[in-house]
């Protein structure tokens, strides 16, 4: 009898035990209650105030189809991420060198200038415009006979002489370079 008396005892005991923890957890859980209950109530009233702000622009409908939309393209989300990941690092990769290649093609750029070849350009544009406008003007017109004397008289003009002062400065420059130079540029 002792033995049932004290088996009851372990069992009376163990359930006291029992007792006291789920009494402490239900006591934790009260005051976490406690604590939550103004904070959430805090959390809904603002989350009400803000839809009433959207509501003339949001509908519950709209926030269930986008969220079917989300979870219908999730896959699609997920891969147009890795691909701005993936776009994102290539660009990282890729400053450094562009800002070489930039510097580059300024430093070129520069020494061409110096070389004056931006103004050859610009000179040959003026030239070629001021000789379509006299094209398209008739000014060329096609003389069915020109004699000798009226284009040596033509080359006395100072328009003529400059014009072909710069041709042939070009041809001349052109025709100093070695034939491998010619090939290799």
């Amino acid at each position: 009898m002792n033995k049932e008396l004290e088996l009851i005892n372990e069992k009376l005991d163990f359930l006291t035990e029992q007792v006291m923890i789920t009494r402490r957890k239900q006591d934790e859980l009260a005051e976490l209650k406690e604590d939550l209950t103004p904070i959430l109530s805090d959390l809904f009233q603002t989350a009400v105030t803000e839809l009433d702000e959207i509501s003339a622009h949001f509908s519950y409908e709209d926030l269930i189809d986008l969220m079917k939309k989300l979870l219908r393209n999730t896959r699609t989300l997920i891969a147009l991420f890795e691909q701005l990941e993936s776009m994102t690092d290539l660009i990282r990769d890729v400053m450094p060198l562009s800002k070489d290649v930039f510097v580059t093609v300024l430093e070129k750029a520069d020494e061409l200038e110096k070389k004056g070849l931006f103004k050859l350009l610009k000179d040959g544009e003026n030239l070629a415009e001021k000789g379509l406008e006299a094209y398209s003007s008739g000014e060329l017109g096609s003389p069915e006979k020109v004699s000798l004397f009226r284009l040596l008289r033509e080359l006395n003009q100072p328009e003529v002489k400059r014009t072909l002062f710069i041709l042939l400065t070009v041809l001349k420059t052109l025709g100093a370079q070695s034939p491998n130079q010619s090939t290799n540029h």
